[in-house]
């Protein structure tokens, strides 16, 4: 009885041995093919406990343990996306027994967890609308996608492109004619050029041929004038009259020698002229300059502003009509 319950606690104690044998072989072995996963706070503190038991100089066979532990990759999930993360480099490290770059290599990973989780955390909960608005302001204006005429217009510049590439592409395989069309090239756009500026020369030469001023004689006296100015106030066209009645005095200064008889000039350099005498008039007084500037004026504001005119701006219009020695009667 005694040798029968001794060899059964022999064989019990063997088969456990056997068993706790198999289970501390298989565990590295299933912990290293199996994969981890972790969110992002979890990861982060994994890897700062491997880097402070690497950080300790840890013997081999603690290495060899801390490698044993570890899965093929770790699997993070962020709230943007999930990461897969191999540990091979680590577990060779470790089996090298190279507990500085192993740490190393951890407290890099663990410093890009670190700055991801920052970022994340520093993202506002807006940051759409803020995009949006952002877009939306005048220097991002141009940026669309291309409308109907630009899509038309790229496809149009593309196919000219293709054209002259198959055109000049061809030539290349004839050296003589790509010469040939070369030169008449050149040849067209010289004549082009020429041609513009002996046209600008000509246009330009014939601008010059003018003379200065020309003299145009008055096809009305001062008497005829001033009749057309009093049938234009007999029918209430008060500003026609005043108009009429200029120039009524101009022909009368033409006629005594005052100013030229030149009808390119403008009211006032005909007036310049009474102000300012030069040798363009034969003869000037300063008695005519003072009912020619009010009858410029008169016509300046009536026939040129368009302001309009009455009776009493015809008649003070005859009163310096007469100063210039117009004879009304």
């Amino acid at each position: 009885m005694k040798r029968f319950l001794l060899c059964a606690l022999l064989l019990l104690f063997a088969s456990n041995s056997f068993a706790f044998h198999s289970a501390q072989i298989g565990s590295p072995t299933e912990s290293a093919s199996a994969d981890a996963g972790y969110d992002l706070a979890s990861f982060t503190a994994e890897l700062h406990r491997l880097s402070d038991i690497l950080g300790r100089n840890p013997p081999t066979q603690e290495m060899a343990a801390v490698r044993d532990s570890l899965p093929r990759e770790w699997k993070v999930t962020t709230p943007d996306s999930m990461y897969s993360i191999s540990t091979e480099f680590l577990r060779e490290k470790l089996t090298a027994g190279s507990a500085e770059m192993a740490k190393v290599w951890v407290d890099h990973v663990a410093m890009e967890a670190d700055s991801h989780s920052a970022s994340g955390n520093a993202r506002p909960a807006n940051a759409k609308a803020q995009l949006d608005e952002i877009l939306a302001q005048a220097e991002f204006a141009g940026v669309r996608p291309p409308n109907a005429w630009e899509i038309f217009r790229q496809r149009l510049v593309a196919w000219l492109q293709r054209l002259l590439l198959r055109i000049f592409g061809g030539l290349a395989r004839y050296p003589i004619g790509g010469q040939i069309v070369f030169w008449l090239a050149i040849i067209v756009g010289v004549v082009f050029i020429a041609l513009v500026v002996f046209r600008f020369m000509v246009s330009r030469d014939r601008m010059d041929s003018l003379p200065p001023s020309e003299i145009i004689a008055a096809s009305r006296t001062w008497q005829e004038w001033l009749r057309a100015a009093r049938d234009a106030a007999g029918r209430g066209d008060f500003r026609e009259a005043v108009h009429s009645a200029y120039w009524a005095a101009i022909v009368r200064l033409e006629d005594i020698g005052v100013v030229p008889k030149d009808r390119t000039k403008t009211p006032r350099e005909y007036l310049r002229i009474i102000s300012e005498p030069s040798g363009e008039g034969t003869a000037s007084s300063p008695a005519y300059k003072e009912p020619l500037a009010a009858l410029t004026s008169r016509l300046e504001k009536t026939w040129y502003a368009n302001r309009g005119a009455g009776a009493d701006d015809f008649k003070e219009t005859l009163r310096h009509l007469e100063a210039l020695g117009c004879q009304l009667e």
